[in-house]
């Protein structure tokens, strides 16, 4: 019985310095390559383009063109004064076109927490400016999807 309960005390042990090791390289690993902050969009200043390619999805499906859009620039919503007063989080769904001319067009919204979420979506969406889609060299018109989480 002694037995079998001290060899349980070295395996949880070895489980502790396993975990703490596991810890420690990890947080070397965010200090050294300074990848604590990831680049997340704030609102009212310039969207990371990784997010938004990240997150982003076509409608259209990928058989219209040849090269999918790309995100070139553009703002993070504000989040809705009526509900940081109430300390709300939220997000918001919305869809639209990228056009030729890489403006974007036919704002809608597709689901959201509060309208108000969607309405800061769409009113930052359509000042974005991206690089069209092609298909065979020309500029083709795509519809996109991305989401947004709004927090306080």
């Amino acid at each position: 019985m002694t037995w079998a309960f001290s060899r349980k005390i070295p395996v949880m042990s070895q489980y502790l310095v396993d975990r703490g090791f596991a810890a420690l390289s990890l947080i070397t690993t965010l200090l050294l390559c300074d990848c604590s902050s990831p680049k997340l969009a704030v609102e009212g200043n310039p969207m990371p383009e990784k997010q938004v390619a990240t997150y982003m999805t076509s409608v259209t499906p990928s058989s219209a063109y040849d090269t999918p859009p790309k995100f070139l620039k553009g703002y993070a919503p504000f989040f809705p004064g009526r509900e940081s007063k109430r300390r709300h989080w939220g997000y918001a769904v919305v869809e639209f076109s990228v056009t030729a001319d890489g403006a974007t067009s036919d704002i809608r919204p597709i689901t959201a927490t509060a309208y108000s979420f969607a309405k800061e979506a769409m009113y930052a969406v359509q000042n974005w400016r991206f690089a069209p889609a092609r298909k065979h060299g020309q500029p083709v018109v795509v519809r996109i999807r991305i989401p947004f989480t709004f927090r306080s």
